[in-house]
């Protein structure tokens, strides 16, 4: 019987008298072999189409596993739950009996038991008790080889404990597969058969993807250990900080307030008249001490509101009231400096409930950084209100500040980098701290600017604030 020129069989008939077989016996054994190749071809493509069928499912259910695994390692950090999926699906697909994931640690040299399937709590706690080091036989082997290792056929004569437990227990082959990353040997991955004999190539390729698989997931797990060990030492060092700003800042004012009360007494003539000279320097020393004074307060203020101590008084004010207030504070400075100190404020501005103190203090930092930065022109306030806010609006006409700079000056011990700015002086912390009071009511702070244009400064905010806000 032939097909396409390719032999598939033959078909052979006998008889018993001698004599020639006529046309159409020939014709009718003819078409019985052209039958028998079409039913010969069926099964042979059944055949194919079976096992083409087993091989794709087979594919499939790997796929499946594969995609169950990862999304284990990409969903959750718990490496336990991690290693507990890949070596389940390691043994379902390698169609083994148990398996076991070891993670090797540094320290001690060993392999420590992290996951198992397929072994009762017994054989699990007699393993988890031997020790498993990595000059250990099959294990530390394939480890140290950083290839993949069988035993086809475990002898009743253990090279190992261990491997006399699992012998005991039944099992009579074993692979393991190391884990193993750029830097080291991070574990091993085991399953065993009951049955003894070699591991197929495939099963082999396919335990090697699970052992990739493992050595993220661990990876991972120590990854992120160590950011939160780093995270709680900065939490720790942050609060060390706080703590010893706002003991420091207590410190230094109770002997700067004495300086300051007692100048001020001199002045006074409490100790008797004082030449002229002498009252010079005395204003000096009390300007200075009221400089220093209050840059310790901003870093008790910062320490404060980092430490989480910093709370609002939440009450009614007028906002109308606190714009007149810092003007007022404000504008013999801005004259000493020949710069026009104007405030439009809308009429009928509701009344504000938040913490007027502290609203006033970010308000006079921003007139002062104007003030103190404008050398000609003017700073103009505006206050209003629409849907709910407050938008009070400080603009000058000083140097302005770069886009690239803009971020940075609301940032903790920050000030633009210019010749400018170093001459005026500063801790660069009242944006800082003025940010951080406009965001526990709610609010925000912005800033809007350009090179040679002047500076606008918005204080945002509802109307009504609520205690209990964080700043950001």
């Amino acid at each position: 019987m032939l097909k396409e020129d390719e032999l598939v069989g033959s078909i052979s008939i006998f008889r018993q008298e001698v004599r020639p077989f006529t046309e159409k016996q020939i014709e009718l054994v003819t078409s019985f072999a052209a039958q028998a190749v079409i039913a010969i071809e069926n099964v042979r493509l059944l055949n194919e189409l079976r096992d083409r069928t087993t091989e794709l499912a087979r594919s499939v259910e790997e796929l499946r596993a594969l995609g169950e695994v990862s999304h284990a390692v990409n969903s959750t950090l718990e490496v336990e739950t991690v290693l507990q999926t890949i070596v389940s699906k390691a043994v379902q697909l390698s169609r083994t009996d148990a398996g076991t994931i070891y993670v090797f640690d540094e320290a001690s040299q060993e392999f420590l038991l992290q996951a198992t399937y397929g072994m009762d709590d017994a054989l699990i706690d007699a393993i988890r008790h031997q020790r498993l080091g990595i000059d250990s036989a099959v294990v530390g082997d394939a480890a140290r080889a950083r290839a993949p290792m069988q035993v086809p056929q475990l002898d009743d004569d253990p090279a190992h404990p261990v491997q006399g437990l699992i012998v005991r227990a039944g099992f009579r082959a074993l692979l393991v597969v190391p884990l193993l990353s750029p830097d080291g040997i991070v574990g091993a991955l085991v399953v065993r058969r009951r049955a003894p004999g070699e591991f197929a190539g495939t099963t082999i390729d396919l335990l090697q993807t699970f052992a990739a698989q493992s050595v993220v997931a661990i990876e991972n797990a120590r990854l992120f250990a160590e950011i939160e060990e780093k995270g709680r030492q900065l939490e720790l060092a942050s609060r060390h900080k706080s703590q010893f700003l706002a003991n420091m800042s207590h410190e230094l004012r109770t002997p700067l307030n004495a300086v300051l009360g007692y100048s001020e007494m001199m002045l006074d003539g409490l100790y008797g008249d004082l030449p002229e000279k002498a009252k010079g320097v005395l204003e000096r020393v009390q300007s200075n001490g009221r400089h220093l004074l209050g840059l310790i307060n901003d870093v008790l203020d910062l320490s404060k509101i980092e430490a989480g101590q910093l709370t609002l008084a939440i009450e009614d004010y007028s906002m109308a009231a606190l714009v007149k207030q810092a003007l007022s504070t404000t504008e013999s400075l801005a004259r000493t400096k020949g710069l026009a100190l104007t405030a439009q404020i809308q009429d009928g501005l509701p009344l504000g409930r938040g913490d007027e103190r502290r609203l006033t203090q970010v308000l006079l930092n921003l007139i002062g950084n104007a003030v103190k930065f404008t050398d000609k022109g003017e700073v103009a306030i505006t206050a209003e209100a629409a849907d709910g806010r407050f938008t009070v609006a400080v603009r000058d006409t000083g140097p302005g500040i770069a886009e690239a700079d803009q971020a940075r000056i609301f940032e903790e011990f920050q000030q633009v980098d210019n010749t400018n700015t170093r001459k005026k002086g500063g801790t660069g912390l009242g944006l800082a701290i003025a940010k951080k009071i406009m965001e526990m009511h709610g609010g925000k702070l912005t800033v809007q600017s350009a090179p040679g244009q002047g500076s606008t400064f918005r204080m945002i905010l509802p109307v009504r604030a609520q205690q209990g806000k964080e700043a950001a």
